[in-house]
């Protein structure tokens, strides 16, 4: 038998390791394909954006690019119709720019493609569609394109503005917003008046801080909007407006000297209102304040009244006071916060803040519905100091055998035909959609005393309270 040597065996191995190289560069010739007809899949043919603000830059959405064949397809070049001139900007496979050369996808492979858009400004005050198209040059010369639709929307935009004089007027101004960065800032000594149908976009982390006088003058067909300015979805049917914590809040601060809000809808903060020690007096009137991260109304030594209005879905309580003098007439507190459930109560109050005492020298409810998850959506403490508390004719989800503080009020029970949840008319969990409004079988049907209705014979909607026996809550039921 002939024996290999050392220098034979080298040979060999080194073959052996030459060999797969050899073999895959043959390989990789032979599976890139020119054929017409081996063409790319794409998961979607139109990436739309939502309404944007213009000269903002947009989030990012994605597509991918599929070839479906065996042999790897060579793409020539990937460029935008539009030359770059449109706004929209894209990321194909880790490389960025209007045009792309030699892009590469295997066979059975896949690949990703990133768009944005920054819109230029327009005169137009109407929302102005722009179009664009990613073109796909194959090595065939077969091209492809996918299609870039957006909508741009005007915006006033205010950084760090502060607002440092008197009698400051916000009037509808053709339906153009306000974009929101680093907070906006209401000066001592300055009034600011805010007309109806007026929206404010904040920023994530930008608030309105309050240290002069805020009077909101919305109404029922224009409200006035404070929201985050995310316009685009986590998924398709979940936009970032449904979800908290998308932007600050509204702080009233002690030298805060007067707040008046009508027809106001603040929502997906960090929190809703805070009113620490106010100076002025608070009056909320036909407002919505709903799905924060923190607490819906913070109300500590402060005298504030509160009307028709929805607190609703906080982290921490919806309602928390801590000392002053507070009214709520025909509110609707329902505390189904969706993202923890070791969430806060529909209301607390107490007379003491971290051992420190904030005493309460009134809190009264009348006409109110009080209602969430948890058995139990009243959270009272009193310490040493008797707590002034009064609830009339309100429905609530807690023991009202205490004469002390329930008079004619209704405990809702898991006897009643509709209760917790099923109070409502609009209840997903899924998609995060609430309507606060009255099921014709709810208990608070018929719960609330005409005495304070004929004081608001309005609710929230602007549907008129008739009858003896009005509703509890700020919505008064109707017939759909």
């Amino acid at each position: 038998m002939k024996r290999l040597t050392h220098r034979t065996l080298s040979l060999g191995i080194a073959l052996m390791m030459l060999l797969p190289i050899l073999i895959c560069a043959c390989s990789d010739e032979e599976e890139f394909t020119s054929d017409r007809n081996a063409l790319l899949t794409f998961s979607t043919d139109t990436v739309s954006f939502d309404t944007i603000f213009m000269e903002v830059t947009s989030a990012t959405e994605r597509f991918c690019i599929y070839n479906p064949n065996s042999k790897c397809l060579r793409i020539n070049h990937v460029r935008l119709a539009s030359g770059g001139t449109s706004g929209f900007m894209m990321n194909v496979d880790g490389q960025s720019g209007s045009v792309i050369q030699d892009v590469q996808v295997y066979g059975k492979d896949s690949a990703f493609v990133f768009v944005k858009v920054n819109l230029p400004m327009q005169s137009s005050v109407k929302t102005p569609q722009v179009t664009d198209a990613i073109i796909f040059t194959l090595e065939s010369g077969a091209e492809q394109k996918v299609q870039l639709v957006a909508y741009g929307q005007r915006a006033n935009v205010w950084r760090a503005k502060v607002l440092d004089s008197t009698a400051q007027e916000v009037t509808p101004a053709e339906s153009l917003p306000y974009l929101i960065y680093d907070s906006l800032v209401v000066a001592e000594n300055t009034m600011w008046r805010i007309k109806e149908g007026n929206r404010f976009y904040f920023h994530n982390g930008a608030s309105l801080i309050v240290h002069g006088t805020l009077i909101v003058e919305g109404t029922q067909d224009k409200p006035v909007i404070f929201r985050g300015d995310r316009m685009d979805c986590m998924f398709s049917y979940l936009p970032y407006d449904r979800l908290d914590n998308q932007w600050g809040g509204i702080y009233l601060s002690p030298s805060c000297q007067g707040v008046t809000l009508n027809h106001a809808d603040i929502h997906s903060g960090n929190y809703g209102v805070i009113c620490n020690n106010v100076k002025g007096e608070v009056n909320i009137q036909n407002t919505i304040i709903h799905n924060v991260a923190g607490y819906g109304l913070f109300i500590e030594d402060t005298k504030a009244k509160v009307v028709n209005t929805q607190v609703s879905n906080s982290r921490f309580d919806c309602v928390s006071i801590y000392g002053g003098t507070t009214d709520f007439y025909h509110c609707t507190l329902a505390q189904f916060y969706p993202w923890n459930a070791d969430r806060g109560h529909a209301l607390s109050v107490s007379n003491y803040i971290d051992e420190e005492e904030h005493r309460v020298e009134a809190a009264n409810f009348y006409n109110c519905l009080i209602t969430g998850y948890a058995n139990n959506e009243v959270l009272s403490f009193s310490g040493e100091q008797p707590l002034q508390l009064q609830f009339d004719h309100c429905v609530l989800l807690t023991d009202v055998s205490d004469e002390n503080y329930f008079h004619d009020c209704t405990e809702e029970s898991k006897d009643s035909t509709t209760y917790k949840s099923s109070n409502f008319r609009v209840f997903d969990t899924h998609a995060f959609l609430y309507d606060f409004r009255l099921d014709s079988l709810s208990t608070a049907r018929r719960k609330g005393s005409p005495t304070y209705a004929d004081i608001y014979p309005i609710d929230l909607n602007g549907i008129e309270r008739k009858g003896k026996n009005p509703d509890a809550g700020c919505y008064q039921y109707e017939r759909e």
